[in-house]
């Protein structure tokens, strides 16, 4: 029978690539048998070679998704659910991922890691097919080098949806979608079941790595605190990073403000993101030197890079901590109203930082991004948040990743910019036309249009629209400095620098 094929097809699959024993085979066999409620059983050759050359299980869990949702076994809408549950029963225990991934790590952290996440594709928590369909450019025009990616994986977060999980109580299990509860869950619509992560330590506290599902980069994971514990950012977070980045010294690691339209999606639950990627603020060079005489071993510069950043660098890691910390816990309370700069008032807490991490050449490296969510008529949804007349193409908070240059744009504009594109080649523009979820990219088409008129090649119109994304990114990231690159600017910066002891050198 053809679900019998399928079915070796996938105890196959998971003898090579998932590591499933021989010894296991029997009984792996036998459970699938049973979450598929087949009834009579026969064992078929399979072609093993095909099998060996998969990066991905797609081809072998279809045929048994489809069978399932044909005989009833599921109902439509489960047939995520159904995949994931049989890839967990075909992967590896929990205790066996860590045994292995610690094995590997004695000898070198980069392979422990690099088998995790194959791992992770292979039994496919990580999902290679549908990240493949993400757009993803470089921005060569703009000052930074951005990077773009539309997004087709996931839907896109509002500032206030994310905002009223602030605080929210713990009322199922697990509470939340990252808890370490979640391994093998599969409730709340959460698809859990062949999620595999490793244990850490940081700050002396029982942390664990996993891969992202739907990665923005490579090998993008999160690094979460084994408590529910709200985000926060303070000296302790710095090290945590610097013990991240010692245990991993291939990966970033970073951690979003931990206040809503300057932080994160996920506010209540401690966690940082990083990975094997140099980011575009990475590669910034440094602007203005400056020196601390407290802390003469540890370089201090503000980058030149869109946002308000200071990047400090040391072999020293006690040292660095420590200065770091200083200056996290003196943003958190330095107002400079002449600045628009309140670091709280009735409505609660407004200055916030976004520490990043790193080690390069044995030297440790740490960027802070200075951020600020206050709110005003002007601009009720944040002074340093993205300006409504860019809101078309980004309206979430700039998180960690876009902050350094990477930016995640909804999966709505890869059909929306291609409307656009075909107002430039000839298609009649009419504005009360519109449809509703277009009506937000009138103005920049009317913009567009003066600039290129409608004759365009199908090529010409796609370069002009990918141009204004670009440009509206590097706007963004203007929007979101708290010290503007002015005499006044720089000048305001200076003042909060020497506030906490430093001077430029």
């Amino acid at each position: 029978m053809i679900i019998d094929v399928a079915v070796e097809n996938l105890i196959q699959y998971a003898k090579s690539h998932l590591l499933l024993d021989d010894l296991d085979e029997l009984y792996v066999r036998n459970r699938i048998i049973d979450m598929l409620k087949v009834d009579t059983y026969t064992q078929y050759e399979v072609d093993e070679d095909a099998i060996d050359e998969m990066t991905c299980p797609d081809e072998v869990i279809a045929p048994l998704v489809k069978y399932a949702l044909d005989k009833g076994v599921i109902k439509e809408g489960e047939e995520a659910y159904f995949a994931c549950a049989l890839m967990g029963e075909v992967s590896l225990k929990p205790s066996e991922i860590v045994d292995i991934f610690d094995d590997l790590h004695a000898q070198n952290p980069a392979k422990a890691f690099d088998w995790l996440h194959d791992y992770s594709i292979k039994n496919d928590y990580i999902k290679l097919t549908a990240i493949n369909k993400n757009k993803h450019w470089e921005a060569k025009s703009t000052k930074g080098k951005l990077e773009i990616t539309i997004n087709l994986s996931k839907p896109e977060k509002k500032n206030k949806d994310t905002a009223k999980l602030v605080g929210q109580k713990a009322s199922s299990y697990p509470a939340c979608a990252i808890c370490k509860e979640n391994v093998g869950f599969a409730g709340h619509g959460t698809l859990r079941q062949n999620l595999r992560y490793v244990p850490l330590t940081l700050g002396g506290e029982e942390w664990f790595w996993q891969f992202s599902p739907y990665a923005y980069f490579t090998q993008h994971g999160i690094a979460i605190n084994s408590e529910h514990t709200p985000m926060k950012v303070d000296p302790s977070t710095i090290v945590k990073l610097l013990d991240f980045v010692d245990y991993a010294p291939q990966y970033f690691i970073g951690c979003n403000a931990a206040l809503p339209i300057v932080g994160g999606s996920i506010l209540v639950h401690d966690h940082f993101q990083g990975g094997l990627k140099t980011l575009p603020m990475h590669k910034a060079p440094d602007l203005i030197r400056y020196k601390n005489p407290d802390y003469p071993y540890v370089d201090t510069h503000i980058v030149d890079w869109y946002n308000s950043v200071i990047r400090l660098a040391s072999t020293n890691k006690k040292l660095i901590a420590e200065y770091a910390g200083k200056i996290v816990e003196a943003w958190k309370n330095y107002t400079d109203e002449s600045a628009l700069i309140i670091a709280k008032d009735e409505n609660g807490q407004h200055n916030a930082v976004t520490p990043i991490a790193r080690k390069v050449n044995g030297k440790y490296i740490v960027e802070l991004i200075l951020r600020n969510n206050i709110c005003t008529e002007e601009f009720p949804d944040g002074v340093y948040h993205v300006h409504p007349e860019y809101q078309n193409i980004k309206s979430e908070s700039i998180g960690l990743i876009e902050a350094m240059g990477m930016f995640i744009l909804p999966g709505r504009l890869d059909r929306q910019l291609k409307e656009v594109e075909a107002y430039l080649t000839g298609v009649p523009f009419d504005e009360k036309k519109l449809a509703d979820d277009m009506k937000i990219h009138a103005k920049m088409i009317k913009k567009l249009l003066k600039a290129y008129g409608n004759t365009c090649t199908p090529k010409e119109a796609q370069v002009a629209v990918k141009d204004e994304v670009n440009t509206v990114c590097e706007n963004i990231l203007d929007n979101t400095n708290v010290f503007k690159k002015t005499d006044e600017g720089f000048a305001a910066f200076d003042r909060f620098l020497n506030s906490v002891g430093v001077f430029k050198a």
